[in-house]
């Protein structure tokens, strides 16, 4: 079914949104669009204690953001979102951030999966007993691509993160916007300072409270870092792959 216009949350940038450049942080982005999405279809009756009560929920498959320009400090902003079509059992949203005159600061891509919670398993699209409004038209493009880091790289340890309080969310395993922070918190000064331009991400498992988690990323490549998370157990298991776009190419080789 079609509906007659996206969402849109209007709101203003705040010190809790910026970083130290008082530029809007990615992680503050991404956590707007899980807030918008969640509203987006809230507005369709589909809450997430509805969702709870079917024993359903959504798992964030992969992120791709490109930035135009940074939101700043006290900025009013819109983004608008809205559910464009499924492909399979994936689900495909995007997102338009916009400043007061309409000029676009960023753009999005996502993929979703349907998931039945007690299983683990994902789920058809059919699955859910509520009706989502989709606007195939709006697309700004395909689905974003999964991120995997290629293989002829070499990533070296950064550090390690043990999941707290302060990054679980409802699901007490991290949050996804998290992992945006995650990210940067890998980077030098200096490649902190070129500013990213796109940010894409892959999650693929879970990562819970007390858990431990590797954080690796390669040299500057083209202008590319590539950032992944592994579980710190037996296993090693792969948790993410990030790819960053520096907006300035230029940033000197990572001596970290």
């Amino acid at each position: 079914m079609q509906s007659e216009k996206p969402f849109k949350l209007d709101y203003r940038i705040g010190s809790a949104d910026a970083d130290y450049r008082s530029q809007c942080r990615v992680s503050a982005l991404l956590e707007h669009m899980q807030l918008a999405a969640d509203r987006d279809l809230a507005g369709m009756g589909v809450t997430v204690s509805e969702m709870l009560d079917q024993g359903l929920g959504w798992m964030l498959l992969t992120t791709d953001v490109t930035i135009i320009r940074p939101a700043r400090l006290e900025e009013e902003v819109s983004l608008q979102t809205w559910h464009k079509e499924n492909k399979g059992v994936t689900w495909l949203r995007d997102y338009i951030l916009t400043d007061r005159e309409g000029t676009h600061l960023a753009e999005a891509r996502t993929a979703w999966a349907l998931v039945d919670l007690k299983r683990r398993r994902v789920v058809r699209p059919s699955a859910l007993p509520f009706e989502v409004k989709s606007h195939p038209d709006l697309s700004l493009g395909e689905a974003p691509a999964k991120v995997t880091v290629p293989s002829e790289l070499s990533l070296q340890e950064q550090y390690r993160l043990t999941v707290q309080y302060s990054s679980t969310d409802s699901n007490g395993h991290m949050n996804n916007a998290r992992y945006a922070d995650v990210c940067c918190d890998a980077l030098t000064l200096d490649e902190l300072a070129s500013g990213m331009s796109r940010l894409q991400i892959s999650y693929h498992r879970e990562i819970r409270m007390q858990e431990q988690m590797i954080v690796e990323r390669s040299e500057v490549t083209e202008g590319t870092v590539w950032v992944r998370g592994r579980l710190a157990e037996e296993n090693e298991s792969i948790i993410f792959e990030a790819k960053l776009s520096l907006a300035d190419s230029t940033a000197s080789p990572s001596n970290q």
